[in-house]
Parts: C-alpha cells; sequence; structure tokens
C-alpha cells in the first residue's frame, strides 16, 4: 500500500474547500493510492500456488529456491502482483464511497463504469486461463526453464497494461482525468476533477522505489491555474524525490 503524505500547503487549501468538493477530493486521494504502483505488497499470497506443482509440493520449503527455475520464481511473484493489482482495482470501482459517486452520473457514464468492471474481471479470467492451458499442455513447469514462446506467454498474462487502461476509463466516466506518466519518473501526475464546475486538479509526485506519494498541490482550474503554482510544485515534487525535506502530513486512506 502506497504511504500517501500532502504538503502543509495543500492541506491549508483542502481545509478551506466547501463540503462538495472537499468529498470529490477525499475520494481522488484513495485514487492516488490506487495509481502510484503496481507492486503488491512483499509475499503476496499467489505465488505460493505454484508449490502446488506435484513435482514441488512434497519438497522441503527451504529447498524450493534452489529447485525452481529462476524464471518461474520470477513470474510466480508477477502473476502475484497482476492478481493483487486487480483486486485493488476492483476494490475501489466497487467501494462504497465510489457507488455513491455513480448516482451522480448520466446513466451513460454509469454504464460505462459497471463496463469498466465487468471488463477487468473478464481480462483477469483469461489471463488464469491461459495460465492454466500453457500447464495442462505440458509448456510449463517449475523446475525448467520456459521456451522463449512461452516465456513471451507468460508475460503477456501478467502484463497489468489492459486492466490499467480499462480503470482509467472508469474513473474519467466518473468525472476523474487521470494523466499518468512512465513509472520511476520525476514528473508530478496529474489528476483533474470536473464534477465541480469549473473543476480541480491535484499534482502529486511518486517515489516508487520508497512506496511513498506527495499531493503536492491542489487548485481550482479558473484564470489563475498553471501560473506560478506549478512551478512550485514541481519544486517541491522535486525536493521530495530527491530525500531532502519537505514539511508534510500523513494521509489516512481508507
Amino acid at each position: 500500500m502506497l504511504e500517501l503524505l500532502t504538503t502543509d500547503g495543500f492541506a491549508a487549501w483542502f481545509s478551506g474547500l466547501a463540503a462538495e468538493p472537499a468529498e470529490d477530493v477525499a475520494a481522488t486521494l484513495e485514487v492516488i493510492v490506487q495509481l502510484g504502483t503496481r507492486a503488491e505488497a512483499p509475499g503476496s499470497s499467489e505465488w505460493l500456488l505454484w508449490y502446488e506443482h506435484p513435482s514441488v509440493s512434497q519438497r522441503p520449503l527451504l529447498d524450493l529456491s534452489e529447485r525452481l527455475a529462476p524464471e518461474i520464481v520470477k513470474f510466480s511473484h508477477e502473476w502475484g502482483h497482476f492478481n493483487g493489482y486487480v483486486r485493488r482495482v476492483v476494490k475501489h470501482l466497487e467501494s462504497t464511497q465510489f457507488v455513491a459517486r455513480l448516482s451522480r452520473l448520466s446513466p451513460a457514464d454509469a454504464a460505462a463504469v459497471t463496463e469498466a468492471v465487468r471488463r477487468i474481471r473478464r481480462l483477469a479470467t483469461i489471463r488464469l486461463l491461459s495460465l492454466s492451458d500453457l500447464q495442462t499442455r505440458g509448456r510449463l513447469s517449475p523446475l525448467r526453464s520456459p521456451s522463449p514462446s512461452t516465456a513471451a506467454a507468460l508475460a503477456r498474462i501478467v502484463d497489468v497494461s489492459a486492466v490499467r487502461e480499462c480503470y482509467f476509463a472508469a474513473l474519467a466516466a466518473a468525472g476523474i482525468e487521470v494523466v499518468d506518466v512512465p513509472r520511476h519518473t520525476a514528473a508530478l501526475r496529474e489528476i483533474t476533477l470536473r464534477s465541480t464546475p469549473p473543476g480541480l486538479r491535484l499534482l502529486y509526485g511518486i517515489d516508487e522505489p520508497k512506496g511513498r506519494g506527495l499531493v503536492v498541490l491542489g487548485e481550482w482550474l479558473d484564470r489563475s491555474f498553471y501560473g506560478d503554482s506549478v512551478r512550485r510544485a514541481e519544486a517541491l515534487g522535486a525536493q521530495f524525490l530527491e530525500g531532502r525535506p519537505v514539511a508534510t502530513q500523513a494521509v489516512g486512506v481508507r
């Protein structure tokens, strides 16, 4: 789980918001937690399912790391990461707070969110069936390095891009527009909320190696935006990523 912080400046801005936009911003902090990292916490349980394979299930657990092919160990962890990401995304889109937001949407937008959740669940099922097919056809052994074609198939199975695209589509239908950037970049991310005219936007940075995020700036999208506030936000974001002290407050996200 991402440790989410805010600058003192953001906290002061947030405390001055009226009830409705404050509720939207608070809900969006949960979105930032979901988007912040693709990796599940260490020790994700799904990868242990590999040890049910009959050729290794009776071997001492301490010996498994030496006996399993390194590519299989790597895939096992990535499979756990994929399942963890799917779980978190679906849990967020079906959370009480997000479902309550749907009641304020048009029927078409609410249907788009429902369809995105359906597609995410279907993607997860297809990936599981693909993995099962590889095992059934004998193309996968926990003790043998996979062939190039099987390795490519395994990489497709754990790729979260399609799930992430569906998640973004659901957020957009709910009035939350996300500007995504490559991982491990110093650039600030942007989330725009259109539900409260003239709209709000949040700028935040992610220190992915440390599992931390910093919400740097919140502002109304009126004639004053994209001014000096953005340049100050970029400087604070860089300061945070470089490990230099920034006055912050922890965010409690359910």
